[in-house]
């Protein structure tokens, strides 16, 4: 999927030629851009914004779930899985040797880990459409709040494009210009920005989003589209992120009390995953098979009818017994450190599997089990049948609880994780009362709640400095995590990126650790 493309190709507009023509995006890349002339032809209608629209989700899915980065960066490399005997490259993610968590510089680890091309494909999917979008009449769209929606949108996907590729990479090369074919060949290499600039960026474009956008809880069929409860989802995280914890609260409240969300009952609470079936959801990708869609029949890239992503997680009987290997949580590991055996997740998520297949024993994650054929009388063309959920109500109100401890507010901390803890079935938690033993608790609920959906390891991230998470989890402790060394972040692959971009720096801790 990832040749050596210069970066600067990338963030030409590679819409029209994907929704017009057809092309896969492989083939598109090496292709001449766009004319001025075709590209504006195309948006004249509002039908065509539609397609552009689409276009640029689907692109989101595909980057997130190739090379299953997804699960790898968020869950991998927190220490909560092993990987499956099959994978054997990616068990140098967390070495048994010194020093743990050492995947920078190994050949078979290159590619989609080090390489966040893919992204900026989503980004000028997105700059695209907020370059010609405001140009098109009025007249063109249902009405002027239609258009202003499209906009918005474009504005929400940039945000979470960029905001996710920090929390991997850290600073990105900030790019808001969609480059045509007068520009192309003569761009400038360009300069990674400090991540606090994009971040207050992308917080500029959220406030102006939320604007032309409004809250759609309560109406699933909205779930796989930005509006206000997205928007006020994302800046939370980003204002977290920032460890803004005022600003944080504020937009959790905002979710919260606005949204029109609520928490899954512990009954139903496979629902979540389902696609577009939980009103727990705010922001979800669809993957769910679909027989009109090209993609999925014919297995493609943008489908999860193969088991490469969610399948990750499962084996055996549950799956018919077409896998033989799959990511464990093993004994003594994360699940039996964190989960009381009365908790209902415990029960409902995880079941214990004995060592099989060159994997070792320990808990399988039971979250993406909807397991169907496409063809169900002859139980041929097997897939698994999830949405990918991105941003769900429980990880906004224990975000509410880690703003609230963080500033203060211990009382209201404890109300709010006593939220996910009552669906549970476990005792409301009660520590000494200080801010560092409630922010501990409300890590580890957020892990509770949360493994397995690509989200822990940034936790880590975020608040290493006031708990020292990832040394918990088997980081060293040799400055690696410090702020100057960023050693968190996963390495580029310069030998791809710097010859098509000179200005390209390596991220600190890898630039002298190879």
């Amino acid at each position: 999927m990832h040749k050596q493309i210069s970066f600067l190709k990338i963030i030409l507009p590679l819409l029209v030629a994907i929704v017009l023509t057809g092309t896969s995006c492989k083939k598109y890349l090496y292709e001449a851009p766009i004319t001025s002339t075709y590209g504006a032809s195309f948006w004249t209608s509002q039908s065509a914004v539609e397609q552009a629209a689409n276009a640029m989700y689907g692109q989101l899915r595909a980057s997130l779930r190739s090379g299953g980065s997804f699960f790898i960066n968020g869950d991998l490399a927190s220490g909560t899985f092993v990987p499956g005997s099959d994978q054997w490259n990616y068990a140098t993610i967390k070495a048994a040797n010194n020093p743990p968590f050492n995947f920078s510089y190994v050949p078979y680890l290159e590619g989609d880990l080090q390489d966040w091309s893919r992204f900026y494909r989503v980004i000028a999917q997105a700059n695209v459409i907020l370059l010609n979008v405001p140009k098109i009449p009025v007249s063109m769209f249902k009405d002027e709040g239609v258009k202003n929606s499209y906009i918005a949108e474009a504005l929400f996907v940039r945000a979470y494009t960029y905001f996710y590729m920090t929390r991997i990479w850290g600073d990105p090369v900030y790019v808001t210009k969609s480059y045509d074919d007068v520009d192309y060949g003569n761009i400038p290499p360009i300069a990674r920005t400090k991540e606090e600039i994009v971040m207050d960026s992308c917080i500029n474009d959220l406030k102006t989003a939320a604007g032309y956008l409004s809250f759609a809880g309560g109406d699933l069929t909205k779930t796989i589209r930005a509006n206000k409860g997205t928007v006020s989802a994302l800046m939370a995280h980003i204002y977290a992120w920032k460890h803004d914890y005022p600003n944080a609260h504020k937009y959790c409240q905002e979710v919260i009390n606005n949204g029109g969300y609520d928490i899954e009952p512990m009954a139903s609470y496979g629902d979540i995953w389902k696609g577009q079936t939980s009103n727990e959801s705010i922001f979800e990708l669809p993957m769910q098979y679909n027989s009109n869609d090209q993609q999925f029949t014919n297995q493609g890239s943008w489908a999860e009818a193969q088991f490469d992503f969610f399948a990750t997680f499962v084996k055996g009987d549950i799956v018919d017994n077409r896998k033989n290997n799959c990511w464990i949580s093993p004994d003594n590991g994360m699940v039996d450190w964190f989960f009381d055996a009365d908790d209902e997740r415990y029960k409902t998520v995880w079941t214990h599997v004995p060592a099989s297949g060159g994997d070792p024993s320990g808990y399988m994650l039971l979250k993406y089990t909807s397991f169907q054929y496409q063809k169900p009388d002859t139980k041929t063309l097997p897939y698994i049948n999830n949405n990918l959920v991105l941003f769900r109500l429980s990880d906004i109100v224990l975000l509410d609880a880690e703003a609230l401890a963080s500033t203060g507010d211990l009382e209201g901390a404890r109300k709010a994780l006593a939220i996910t803890e009552d669906r549970a079935g476990v005792a409301t938690y009660v520590a000494p009362n200080n801010t560092y033993d409630m922010l501990d608790e409300i890590v580890m609920e957020r892990g509770r709640e949360l493994f397995g959906e690509g989200q822990w390891y940034y936790d880590l991230i975020r608040t290493q400095e006031a708990q020292g998470w990832l040394e918990a989890v088997g980081y060293p402790s040799n400055g690696r995590l410090s702020k100057a060394n960023k050693g968190y972040y996963w390495p580029l692959d310069m030998g791809k990126l710097f010859p098509y971009n000179n200005l390209l720096t390596q991220n600190p801790w890898w630039a002298v650790n190879k």
